[in-house]
């Protein structure tokens, strides 16, 4: 038999065109080869076509152009063999002339099969394309005969364009599936395959805009693992991350349909319920009970992890949105009732935060306000030094006489809503957070460059030292010392005219009393606030070089009428004098006061008799 379509002809260039347009449409493999197998039958003129293709081991069939040829094909794959499979392997064409010849047939079960679907002669054409094999075309012919060179070169042409087209639509599948997965990784936790932090917020921000058409409510549970950071260092990181991997694909498995379950960070997971009843708090508190027993039962299931059954346990706080929260407001509520139950709550298995409980009562509706205004000020305060809204105000210490002997610096913050607010409004933050350090940096940048300009300005009436406050935190703080020599050498000071108050309290911290030393040894003058009043022992404050010590202005209230405070006075002064310490006694108001503390035997005073802290421009204007 002849066929009209060789190289060039137009029934060739036919095929090519329909192939090109399938092509085009963006399908899959198998489709483009079932056009193929389409096309191939439609102009090489042959009695029938069936395709194979070979993405992995074993080779498959796709399609084939008559109902009897399926099932030839279907053979050549459960059997792995026939012309097909060796056209595969050997890369060649196989070309049988007639199935009748047992010198051309090595597959005598699938020759005898093409014989009864009336099939005699067949060539299998590989698919190649970038020395990889995608499959093979196999074309049928009732008639025996020779396969005339013109017909296999159509057949090797058609065969060799498909390829090229499954190789193009393989590397447009692996780079839609490498974008997908990066998609994925990118909003998904490496480890636990749990959303991340990322897709968290998104989808919370959506939950949040639905509750308020709706006028439904999101809960959102904070999750940390309690002790956990014993599992990695008694049993390794390995079996820390079986813990979370197991527990996170056991809390997977019963969620409903519309909650996310989302790993922050390290040990912490969030579960985001969404569609909870608004304004029905028994409704809603049978819901959370409901999150709370799914995650107790859970947890008291024990994890296999390094060859030991761990039983693990955590802390969990719950917090439920309303009109204004924003999503970064519902998680801080979440975390901070979740932190409530770690400290309080050590010993048991799961609790709910006493601030958020699942029935908003009026006292719970008051803590989750108070907790929200404190991480709205916690945000507020992050912005306070780098828009320039924190002060530094002074007062002055000063001698029974009124001689002014030192002032010390007091941080104030000029809050744009609240007006200036002083360092006990929000020191405790900063020292929570992290803050103060930063805070505290600027502080003594103030106050030195504050001093050099009283010693140039005033000479011999300026004050000797300015004080700062430092917490503990800053005092363990590896920087301190460059912080200090910096702002001293940048000022033109000597390291007496800076001193370090710090209270009492603080020296229970071991990381504290290098430092102090240090600074001592360095020069600087060292007070004790609160004097009298910590719970540090004598022993300790003998340890300690300090100079300076305060008298606590709760001592000092009511000196004149209460012999028994004024018996501790004078023993908090003997104290001191033991200990060469210089006494100062805050919360000096009157004159009257002024005589008393000076009768006892304090060396200095420090109040509003001696002045208030005040900005630096009104005590210069006092003293000239």
């Amino acid at each position: 038999m002849s066929c009209d379509a060789g190289p060039g002809s137009e029934p060739l260039l036919s095929a090519m065109v329909e192939l090109a347009a399938a092509a085009s449409e963006d399908i899959s493999p198998d489709e483009l080869l079932t056009h193929l197998a389409r096309i191939a039958v439609e102009h090489l003129h042959v009695d029938g076509i069936g395709v194979m293709i070979k993405t992995d081991e074993p080779m498959r069939f796709v399609h084939a152009s008559r109902p009897e040829l399926g099932d030839l094909e279907r053979l050549q794959q459960l059997m792995q063999e026939g012309p097909c499979q060796d056209a595969l392997l050997f890369q060649v064409d196989v070309i049988v002339d007639d199935f009748r010849d047992p010198v051309q047939t090595a597959w005598p079960q699938f020759a005898d099969l093409a014989l009864q679907a009336g099939f005699t002669a067949m060539v299998a054409v590989p698919l190649l394309s970038r020395g990889r094999v995608w499959g093979a075309l196999d074309l049928y012919r009732h008639r025996a005969g020779t396969w005339q060179m013109q017909e296999l070169l159509a057949a090797r042409l058609l065969a060799q364009v498909a390829a090229s087209y499954l190789t193009m639509a393989a590397d447009r599948d692996h780079a839609r599936r490498a974008e997908v997965e990066l998609a994925h990784r990118s909003n998904h936790d490496a480890l636990t395959n749990l959303p991340n932090r990322v897709l968290l917020f998104d989808r919370l921000a959506h939950a949040l805009h639905a509750a308020r058409r709706h006028q439904r409510t999101v809960a959102l549970f904070f999750i940390d693992l309690d002790r956990f950071k014993a599992v990695n260092d008694t049993l390794g990181h390995a079996a820390g991350d079986t813990v979370l991997s197991v527990l996170a694909a056991r809390m997977s498995a019963t969620l409903r349909e519309e909650d996310t379950l989302a790993r922050l960070a390290g040990d912490e997971l969030v579960l985001m319920c969404e569609n909870l009843p608004q304004g029905d708090a028994a409704e809603l508190d049978d819901h959370v009970q409901a999150v709370f027993e799914r995650l107790r039962r859970i947890l008291a299931q024990p994890i296999r992890a390094a060859g030991v059954d761990l039983v693990v346990s955590a802390s969990i706080g719950v917090a439920f949105s309303n009109e204004h929260l924003s999503a970064d407001d519902l998680l801080a509520d979440a975390d901070a009732a979740m932190y409530r139950v770690k400290q309080h709550h050590h010993d048991q298995l799961i609790d709910l935060g006493t601030s958020v409980p699942t029935a908003p009562d009026q006292s719970a509706i008051e803590a989750v306000r108070w907790h929200r205004s404190t991480r709205q000020l916690e945000r507020q305060l992050a912005r306070a030094l780098p828009y320039g809204q924190l002060r530094v105000h002074y007062q002055p210490i000063a001698d029974a006489a009124g001689a002014v002997h030192a002032v010390e610096a007091l941080l104030r913050w000029q809050h744009p809503q609240h007006g200036l607010l002083p360092a006990a409004d929000f020191v405790d933050l900063a020292i929570a957070n992290g803050l103060i350090v930063g805070i505290g940096q600027w502080v003594i940048d103030q106050a030195c460059a504050q001093m050099g300009h009283w010693l140039h300005q005033l000479g011999e009436r300026a004050p000797q030292c300015v004080y700062v406050n430092l917490s503990a935190r800053e005092l363990a703080d590896p920087g301190l010392t460059a912080t200090l020599a910096t702002a001293v050498d940048r000022y033109g000071l000597r390291p007496q005219h800076l001193g370090l108050e710090l209270l009492e309290s603080a020296f229970i911290d071991p990381q504290v009393l290098p430092n102090l030393h240090e600074q001592q040894r360095r020069g600087h003058p060292l007070s004790v606030d609160d004097f009298g009043t910590g719970y540090s022992s004598l022993s300790r404050l003998v340890e300690l070089p300090v100079r300076m010590a305060k008298i606590d202005r709760s001592l000092i209230a009511g000196l004149g009428q209460d012999p028994r405070r004024k018996a501790l006075v004078g023993a908090v002064i003997t104290v001191a004098d033991s200990l060469d310490l210089k006494v100062i006694a805050e919360g000096v108001e009157t004159h009257e006061q002024a005589q008393q503390v000076a009768r006892a035997g304090c060396h200095y005073m420090q109040g509003f008799h001696c002045g208030p802290p005040q900005p630096a421009e009104d005590l210069t204007a006092k003293w000239m």
